[in-house]
């Protein structure tokens, strides 16, 4: 899968601010792994969300100082405080993930933020609601390699240099 085939895929399904135009001047690339059973779990649990707690232990945004990603698997720390929205979706897929058949499969675009570890650009709710539902996944991972860099994508400030 290239960077143009990614875009055709999942481009009006993320709604994280990433600039298409740098990313094919950067000869980007997509990877495409498969997980299954406790192998999937796991990288699921590490995969790095949208969500973000501030430093004493509130939902934040990506722009707060101070502001950390979170995890999926520890995405629930700050469950108390989500938006209502946000509540409800995730609750709503727990249930339904509870009441699936196994292994639910997820197919979810990221960003490589170095070697092993991911954000995601979509799938958020999916991903957490997952793991929180104890489902078995099959979890199919796409996932862009470009440069880890601000002006691609804001949060990457997170992971990054600063720009230049």
């Amino acid at each position: 899968m290239d960077l143009q085939q990614f875009a055709t895929r999942f481009r009006d399904d993320i709604r994280v601010m990433i600039d298409w135009t740098q990313l094919a001047d950067a000869n980007t690339y997509v990877s495409v792994r498969t997980l299954a059973r406790e192998e999937a779990r796991r990288h699921l649990a590490r995969l790095f969300t949208v969500w973000y707690t501030s430093p004493e232990g509130e939902d934040s945004l990506w722009i707060r100082p101070g502001s950390q990603p979170l995890r999926v698997g520890e995405a629930g720390r700050t469950a108390q405080r989500w938006p209502e929205v946000r509540t409800h979706a995730v609750a709503d897929l727990v249930q339904a993930y509870t009441a699936a058949p196994e292994p639910v499969p997820l197919n979810i675009p990221a960003y490589a933020v170095d070697d092993g570890r991911f954000l995601l650009l979509d799938g958020n709710h999916r991903a957490v609601a997952a793991h929180r539902a104890g489902a078995a996944v099959r979890l199919t991972l796409f996932a862009l390699h470009g440069p880890v860099c601000e002006t691609v994508l804001p949060d990457l400030r997170h992971y990054g240099a600063p720009p230049p």
